[in-house]
């Protein structure tokens, strides 16, 4: 299994030394010295500096975590953490349809076709310290981002209900790009999409390489067929939400009548669940953005790759993904014509 490099050791990218910096050159973040951990700092091959947390086999999202706390034992805080029985988790690499997912499974948890103001963010095991987590009521939808091999060890061991997303890595890496863009530091990317694609698929970014977590997640379900895990994938979501709820209805038991998940797949439209959550979002979210412009929800679109990839750039993806992925069971739609 491919793991990033340490960055408590020197790293080789394309042939270029680059030294960890720790904390030289680290600019003033906005939320208070007592919100980040130490943070890693490297500089692409580009000359782009980007932050993230060192959890060890791969690169943790910068979260505000608390200074009191480390990366690494926060990842190993969250293989540890205790599951209740009735706890739902969904798990997916980022840009995937995580808060798209949220809002059907909440609304099918809560029997419910209308939105709530609970942040996603009160459940993402990523964000929050475990302590926190464990005080939260029951049930809970947990989600996270980390592989396969960093999700709690009692999920699969009191095997209760996971959904994992999937999407079409094409659209993954623009929606990413587009995302961590707009972020503020210490969560932006500053270089262009074409330096964000090759950074990608040279040494991968957040949560690791996306061919070896999408080929880890396979595997990691394909050796526990004892627990329930349904994969949902984003293009067949797209094309039909209303048969997509249902299944999330019948795979997690909630008991919801066709003509309520019929509701909830009209509420959680794009368009509308977008409006929703620009207008509601809170300022400390909005003060993630620059500008405030929230990029949590950009156009939800298959196909956007498009737009962004160049000849050469689709190419090159084409031909690594064939080499490298020629045993991963999803077919993708790279269009809805697909």
């Amino acid at each position: 299994m491919a793991t990033q490099p340490d960055v408590d050791q020197d790293i080789q990218r394309n042939g270029e030394k680059q030294e960890h910096e720790g904390e030289r050159k680290r600019p003033k973040f906005p939320f208070g010295p007592t919100t980040f951990p130490r943070l890693a700092q490297l500089t692409d091959r580009f000359g782009n500096t980007f932050f993230f947390g060192n959890a060890g086999s791969f690169w943790h999202t910068p979260f505000p975590i608390g200074a009191d706390n480390d990366y690494r034992t926060h990842a190993q805080n969250i293989m540890d953490m205790k599951i209740r029985p009735d706890d739902v988790m969904i798990c997916s690499y980022p840009k995937t349809g995580l808060h798209w997912h949220n809002e059907i499974i909440t609304m099918l948890l809560q029997k419910t076709a209308q939105f709530t103001d609970k942040q996603m963010g009160e459940y993402l095991l990523d964000r929050m310290p475990v302590p926190l987590i464990a005080t939260l009521p029951s049930p809970r939808l947990l989600v996270t981002h980390v592989p396969f091999r960093s999700i709690p060890r009692q999920a699969l061991e009191k095997k209760i209900k996971i959904i994992y997303l999937d999407r079409n890595p094409k659209d993954v890496l623009v929606s990413f790009y587009n995302h961590i863009n707009k972020n503020i530091l210490p969560f932006n990317y500053p270089g262009t999409f074409e330096h964000f694609f090759h950074l990608c698929l040279e040494v991968g970014y957040l949560y690791g390489d996306l061919f070896d977590y999408l080929m880890e997640w396979q595997k990691g379900i394909e050796a526990h067929p004892e627990c329930p895990i349904y994969t949902s994938v984003f293009e067949d979501m797209k094309l039909n939400p209303f048969e997509g709820v249902k299944k999330l209805n019948e795979f997690l038991n909630t008991g919801c009548s066709d003509e309520l998940c019929e509701q909830i797949a009209a509420a959680c439209s794009f368009d509308k669940m977008k409006e929703y959550k620009d207008s509601t979002a809170k300022e400390h979210i909005r003060a993630l953005f620059k500008d405030k412009k929230l990029g949590f929800y950009r156009k939800g679109d298959v196909g956007d790759w498009k737009n962004w990839f160049t000849v050469a750039m689709n190419e090159e993806f084409d031909a690594d993904y064939k080499k490298r992925m020629s045993e991963y069971k999803t077919v993708y739609k790279y269009t809805l014509d697909d």
